[in-house]
């Protein structure tokens, strides 16, 4: 009986470290393909017209890997480059779809300069075509507010990147945040670029508020975690109100700006180096946030 249950133990230790080994050269494997998957992708979008830098493809590139339940929102898709990338990322991630919003009607005043009217449907459509995720993006073209009248889905990704005015950022934050699920992720654009729409809502909204936990900067990508009824942490609050305070700094020179109301550049642009706004490493990044348990 002895000898029987020392080699039931012995047993049942070579089987707990094997299970252990496959589980560790799973993640392996695992970062392994989404290192590969953001190298394709940041060689990919060389050849997309956009707005984004290489430290924010790395970013939406990981952002599909999150391992929440919910869908992928984008807000605001312009030309298509961060509605490719997304779909992308979610394809390799072993997801079905993502969903994209944008009236392509370029009606904002905040709205890129570099397209027409006339010529941005046709531009977007066929570079999902080109690009081959037109089965992988679902499309709604509409305004955001008339998309929320119809939304019921559970969200792990919402990615902001329409309307930059105050009421325009806040509004499509408020109208999708109900929908986050425990751990997802929410993201704007262009928060460090001279808009006071996204900065303000990502200050006040994610930085001041006790249902988001991690944060950071990527480029200009303002990016926080939602932890839900999961009590923020004092070293996150302090990350927060950290990189609140910084950020605090900025917002007179863009309400001045897109006031036309002249400004000290040169302090501005001081400011701006003082947030920290470096590149992600994106398997450590997904890593972290995937070890969110609510």
């Amino acid at each position: 009986m002895r000898h029987r249950r020392l080699n039931h133990k012995i047993s049942c230790g070579y089987t707990d470290k094997a299970r252990n080994i496959k589980k560790e050269n799973s993640t392996q494997m695992d970062n392994s393909n989404i290192t590969a998957h953001i190298n394709q992708t940041l060689d990919l979008s060389e050849n997309l017209s956009g707005h984004l830098r290489r430290r924010e493809v790395q970013l939406l590139a990981a952002l599909p890997f999150v391992r929440f339940p919910g869908d992928i929102l984008e807000i605001g898709s312009f030309k298509g480059k961060s509605t490719i990338i997304l779909a992308k990322s979610a394809a390799a991630a072993g997801l079905e779809k993502i969903h994209a919003c944008d009236p392509l009607s370029l009606s904002c005043e905040t709205d890129p300069s570099d397209a027409t009217e006339d010529e941005l449907p046709s531009i977007f459509y066929g570079n999902l075509k080109k690009y081959n995720v037109n089965e992988i993006v679902e499309f709604h073209q509409m305004k955001s507010g008339k998309l929320a009248e119809s939304w019921n889905n559970p969200l792990k990704i919402l990615w902001i990147d329409g309307d930059h005015t105050f009421n325009g950022v806040m509004s499509d934050f408020t109208l999708f945040k109900p929908y986050l699920t425990p751990g997802s992720i929410v993201c704007f654009h262009d928060v460090l670029h001279g808009f006071d729409g996204p900065i303000r809502t990502f200050m006040e909204s994610v930085l001041l508020s006790g249902e988001f936990g991690d944060c950071g900067i990527c480029g200009s990508i303002g990016w926080s975690q939602y932890t839900a009824s999961q009590p923020v942490t004092g070293s996150q609050w302090k990350n927060k109100l950290s990189l609140y305070r910084k950020l605090a700094r900025l917002v007179p020179y863009y309400i001045q700006e897109n006031q036309g109301i002249q400004t000290n550049k040169r302090l501005r642009k001081l400011y701006k180096s003082l947030v920290p706004h470096g590149a992600v490493d994106p398997v450590k990044w997904v890593t972290q946030r995937n070890a969110f348990s609510a």
